[in-house]
């Protein structure tokens, strides 16, 4: 069978090799360009990013749907959070590695920069995607997930019990993913 644009995903999820070898030829340079945008600095791990897109595809072509948006989006979300990842990954890494060796102060002065840069494009977009919340709703995801606190200690400080915020994350996620679907809110579980 000929794998083309109207039976690739289809093909895919038949586990079809060469339908994923379609999808490297035909939205290799979308996903190679997302990368960059976010990995310009960090360009020896561009390549092993892009691979692991397409894994993540492979993996979890069934979590794609059509009917929300078009293939290029989904990709390109998915490649824009694998990139985030690996930029998080290797900061910390080089924030580790540079105390350890602290007479090296051009590292730590390198990890340091590149953490805020993350930091600020991480703030900007996670900002722009919770401006639809109430402020509450917002400070709660923010406790959540950017600052990774546990539940028990996000229901001490806002002093509300813990359903009361369950349902408000519910309801926050609900309206996120009508707002921000797939490519925007695929890490939102």
């Amino acid at each position: 069978m000929k794998i083309k644009e109207s039976n690739f995903v289809e093909e895919l999820s038949h586990r079809n090799e060469r339908a994923l070898e379609y999808v490297m030829v035909h939205y290799g340079g979308l996903v190679k360009s997302v990368i960059h945008r976010y990995l310009n600095v960090l360009s020896q791990y561009e390549e092993e990013c892009i691979n692991d897109v397409f894994f993540a595809v492979w993996e979890h072509i069934d979590s794609y749907d059509s009917t929300r948006n078009p293939f290029a989006n989904w990709i390109g979300g998915i490649a824009r959070l694998k990139a985030l990842d690996y930029k998080r990954k290797y900061a910390n890494r080089l924030l580790e590695t540079s105390w350890e060796n602290a007479q090296h102060t051009t590292g730590i002065d390198d990890a340091i920069e590149l953490q805020t840069q993350f930091d600020e494009e991480f703030s900007e977009e996670t900002k722009q995607m919770l401006s639809c919340l109430k402020p509450q709703d917002r400070e709660l995801f923010i406790k959540l997930y950017v600052e990774e606190k546990p539940f028990d200690e996000i229901s001490k400080e806002m002093n509300t019990n813990k359903p009361v915020l369950y349902n408000r994350l519910f309801r926050s996620k609900k309206k996120l993913r009508a707002l921000f679907p797939k490519t925007k809110s695929m890490n939102i579980t």
